[in-house]
């Protein structure tokens, strides 16, 4: 499994987000994360998904899932809508995301989200 890429697309809705969780469930099952760390993807992936809906212009969100040896990257991708100002949900977000990953890195058309496979 290691290099291996994976591509989903999913509709901009909030209806959505437990599919995104059950994907990301299922991937981290995959490349070996214990039960505490599936759960942790699954919330900060639920977490991305909703900040990466509210600046997105596009109708879908792409993520990526690539596993490496050592690590899974996942990286949730969208046209920006403009606007950079972010709500204390937002800010709420990120810090959830920040506690439960290893990295996470933010620009105005990505979230990269990273978690080492021990």
């Amino acid at each position: 499994m290691n290099n291996d890429i994976i591509v989903v697309t999913i509709p901009k809705k909030p209806d959505y987000t437990s599919m995104i969780r059950l994907i990301s469930s299922s991937i981290g099952n995959k490349v070996g994360y214990n039960i505490d760390e599936i759960e942790d993807l699954k919330v900060a992936m639920g977490e991305a998904f909703i900040l990466s809906y509210g600046k997105s212009s596009d109708e879908s969100i792409e993520i990526e899932f690539q596993i490496h040896k050592n690590k899974l990257e996942v990286s949730l991708h969208w046209n920006i809508t403009g606007g950079n100002e972010e709500s204390k949900e937002a800010a709420l977000g990120r810090m959830i995301i920040e506690s439960l990953m290893d990295e996470a890195y933010y620009t105005d058309e990505e979230i990269r989200l990273i978690k080492y496979i021990d």
